[in-house]
């Protein structure tokens, strides 16, 4: 009976360990980590033009969290 338990605990840690590891994808790293790095590096430029519009149109005061309690 033991001997069966350990082999049922064996074989689920094994199927646990695998559905982390992602499978086999044929690649060197796995599938998921290597397209994660293809998305970053196709990050849009950033417009400088609209960002100083941006910075623009906020305040300059400093917040005060209790304005409405005073």
């Amino acid at each position: 009976m033991r001997l069966l338990v350990a082999a049922f605990i064996l074989a689920l840690a094994t199927a646990v360990a695998a559905a982390q590891s992602g499978g086999d994808t044929g690649g060197r790293h796995g599938g998921r980590h290597h397209s994660m790095n293809d998305k970053s590096e196709q990050k849009p430029k950033v417009d400088d033009k609209a960002y100083n519009a941006a910075l623009r149109t906020l305040p300059n005061k400093a917040y005060d969290p209790w304005h409405g309690a005073r």
